[in-house]
């Protein structure tokens, strides 16, 4: 079973879930992720983190816009790293990439086996247009709607 699939398969047993959505600045990606899973699971806490977040950034201008656009808000997120915290809080924990989930395991071993990949790696769309990051949001939608 791949790690999505493990995941999704998971995801339908529970009524209520605590995840954690993680990519690199926590400006970008996983608080997209979060207006998406929060959208799909609206009886779901879900939080989002950095592996090199600059703490306190705001979310990126076409983040926002797109977040607004799927009727969610992203004006008051900031961005923060992850910490020991948030990863004792989660039960799932839902990298953007491959190396991000490599990242968080060496750094955060207590992380184990609730973290995984979304199935495929998320490219970051960064710096990027509004289009890159419309794809990025697609793409994500899929991961996390099957």
């Amino acid at each position: 079973m791949l790690p999505q699939e493990a995941w999704q398969a998971g995801a339908k047993s529970r009524q209520m879930s605590k995840v954690l959505m993680v990519c690199t600045g926590n400006t970008c990606r996983s608080p997209l992720a979060q207006v998406i899973l929060q959208k799909l699971h609206p009886d779901w806490e879900v939080r989002s983190a950095g592996v090199a977040a600059e703490q306190g950034s705001p979310a990126a201008a076409h983040a926002r816009q797109l977040a607004q656009e799927m009727g969610r808000s992203l004006e008051e997120h900031r961005a923060q790293s992850v910490t020991p915290e948030l990863v004792a809080w989660a039960d799932e924990i839902l990298c953007m990439t491959d190396s991000h989930l490599s990242l968080l395991k060496r750094e955060f071993p207590e992380a184990g086996s609730k973290a995984r990949t979304l199935g495929r790696n998320i490219s970051d769309p960064y710096g990027q247009s509004l289009a890159v990051y419309q794809r990025c949001a697609e793409q994500l939608a899929e991961a996390l709607n099957h």
